[in-house]
């Protein structure tokens, strides 16, 4: 009891239940006020971590379109607004050396996300790593939260531009691809750098049509694979405009990941690869004997006698033994009768002819992607003859597509051009031939179409003018007639001529139902016929109920 003394001094109390309870209740209280502040710390704790986390993220994101000083690219689509490339954000992958755990598992775990991983590889260098490690490029949102979902400490995501291809393959010589850092290396990509980089620019229109891009890739690799061809080009131009409405290079790759192509299949061959094209080059030369006033539609050429320049004989694959005059001696591609006219010209007055045609200088198209031609340092007699049927001079399927456009147009070259045509951007162009001659070549190349080498290259309902050609490949010293260069050029429609179509097949095979021949005009003129019959309602022209009309030529008997 309180205040009461056993002999003079003080007595100690006993503790009743109620006294045991009151202790306990405040030591209870203590624990809780302790375990809250601890709480608080470690919440506190944590929040400054998020915050410096989310803090790092945000100085680390790059801005790509819009922002002062951020990445831009305009977009690129066809003539008709069909997107061809564009800039979607995605993420790279970082983990924070000090944050990560275990190497070995994180690798291990995010192989769960990317298959492909090499975890050994990933989990070495994150080991050995210092700072944030880069693990992976380009992440897109549903793969950058696969990684979130994982739950691994230390994971950073970085925000990237990233140019994306979304019709792959198709037209990917044309669209070409851009680096990491996004500034194009190849195609239009690269071409068209600065417009496309300029602060808010518009989309980038181009001059291709996807839907006849398609049609010539398809009809295209049906011919390689039926003919067993190594590559192929094909191009449809308006010879009107200079615009390319399709160019066709296969093998292709997919722009989205260049860096996985096989190099050869990163080779534009419609405007790098240079060819000795053959007889497609005689509608030039005839073209050149007119403007040169040297012959005339009615002169007869001794095609059927012998003719030799220096040690060569020129030969015929298709022989005749009767003189001929200009029409069949480009329905029946003498080489003979071309030859005899180039000569008449000259070697200077061809050249000179053959650079207005833009045939002795690269296509100055905006692609860097444009190679000059291959042409003798000695430009001798025999230079002369050969070059006059496509021989001993080496030039690109855009080339020649341009030089022919200009011979079917009423005679202007029309510089090529990947824009589309508008008010401000418009193909420049220049008189090479007059508007006679080029009515008399239109005549001559529908002759070819109906009576001569092209008439594989026939289509129901649309008249079309062309030429074979059909070159051996150059081997060693001389020429190897088992390796062939078949081409195939034409123009449509013959009555008001607006498209050039060109297809060139390398090494072409000789099939069932080509009697062995791997010539032009069982392999290349029927691809440009399928072509035609394709692209001809997508780009408009009217099919003729009954029979198109015919050359003047093919009115009357062979002129003999």
């Amino acid at each position: 009891m309180s205040g009461v003394y056993a002999e003079g001094r003080p007595v100690r109390r006993l503790k009743t239940v109620e006294d045991n309870d009151h202790v306990a209740v405040s030591e209870g209280r203590i624990r809780i006020r302790i375990g809250a502040v601890i709480f608080m710390f470690t919440l506190v704790i944590a929040i400054v971590r998020m915050a410096e986390v989310s803090l790092l993220s945000a100085s680390n994101k790059t801005l790509y379109s819009g922002g002062d000083g951020g990445v831009f690219r305009a977009d690129i689509v066809d003539r008709n607004g069909e997107l061809l490339a564009s800039t979607l954000e995605s993420f790279d992958l970082y983990i924070g050396r000090k944050e990560m755990w275990d190497p070995y598992e994180s690798a291990r775990r995010l192989a769960d996300v990317f298959p492909g991983i090499d975890i050994v590889e990933l989990a070495e260098r994150l080991e050995g790593g210092r700072g944030q490690i880069l693990v992976r490029r380009g992440l897109t949102p549903s793969e950058k939260r696969s990684v979130f979902d994982l739950g691994l400490p230390g994971v950073v995501f970085q925000a990237e531009p990233r140019r994306v291809y979304p019709q792959g393959h198709l037209a990917s010589h044309i669209v070409g691809f851009s680096d990491v850092d996004m500034k194009g290396l190849a195609g239009a990509e690269r071409a068209f750098e600065v417009l496309l980089t300029e602060p808010n620019a518009p989309s980038l229109a181009l001059s291709i049509d996807l839907r006849v891009q398609n049609a010539v890739s398809r009809e295209l690799q049906a011919s390689i694979d039926k003919f067993q061809a190594n590559t192929g080009a094909a191009i449809i131009m308006n010879m009107k405009t200079g615009e390319i409405l399709a160019l066709a290079s296969l093998p292709n790759f997919d722009p989205n990941s260049p860096d996985t192509a096989l190099p050869q299949n990163l080779y534009n061959h419609a405007s790098m690869s240079t060819y000795e094209l053959g007889s497609v080059f005689k509608p030039i030369s005839m073209a050149m004997a007119l403007e040169a006033g040297v012959t005339d539609l009615e002169e007869l050429f001794p095609v059927h006698k012998p003719l030799k320049v220096r040690d060569k004989f020129i030969r015929d694959d298709h022989p005749s033994n009767i003189p001929m005059a200009m029409p069949e001696i480009l329905a029946e591609s003498s080489n003979r009768g071309t030859a005899i006219m180039a000569m008449r010209v000259g070697g200077e007055g061809q050249q000179a002819f053959l650079r207005k045609l833009g045939l002795m200088d690269r296509v100055p198209i905006e692609l860097t992607e444009s190679a000059a031609p291959q042409v003798q340092r000695e430009w001798q007699d025999i230079t002369t003859v050969t070059v006059s049927y496509g021989h001993g001079i080496s030039v690109t399927p855009l080339a020649l597509t341009a030089a022919v456009s200009s011979l079917l147009n009423g005679g202007e070259y029309v510089t090529p051009t990947l824009r589309k045509e508008d008010s401000v951007t418009q193909s420049s162009r220049r008189r090479v031939i007059s508007a006679e001659t080029s009515q008399t070549l239109r005549d001559l190349m529908r002759y070819v179409a109906t009576d001569g080498t092209g008439r594989n290259a026939r289509v129901k309902g649309y008249a079309i003018m062309g030429k074979t050609g059909t070159a051996d490949k150059p081997s060693g010293n001389g020429y190897d007639e088992r390796r062939l260069v078949s081409s195939f050029i034409a123009g449509f429609p013959y009555e008001d001529p607006t498209y050039t179509v060109f297809v060139t097949l390398d090494e072409p095979k000789a099939i069932e139902g080509t009697y062995g021949y791997a010539t032009a005009g069982w392999n290349a003129a029927p691809t440009v016929g399928n072509i035609i019959e394709r692209v001809g309602p997508m780009l408009g022209v009217k099919r003729y109920a009954g029979e198109p009309p015919l050359s003047p030529f093919s009115n009357s008997e062979p002129v003999r």
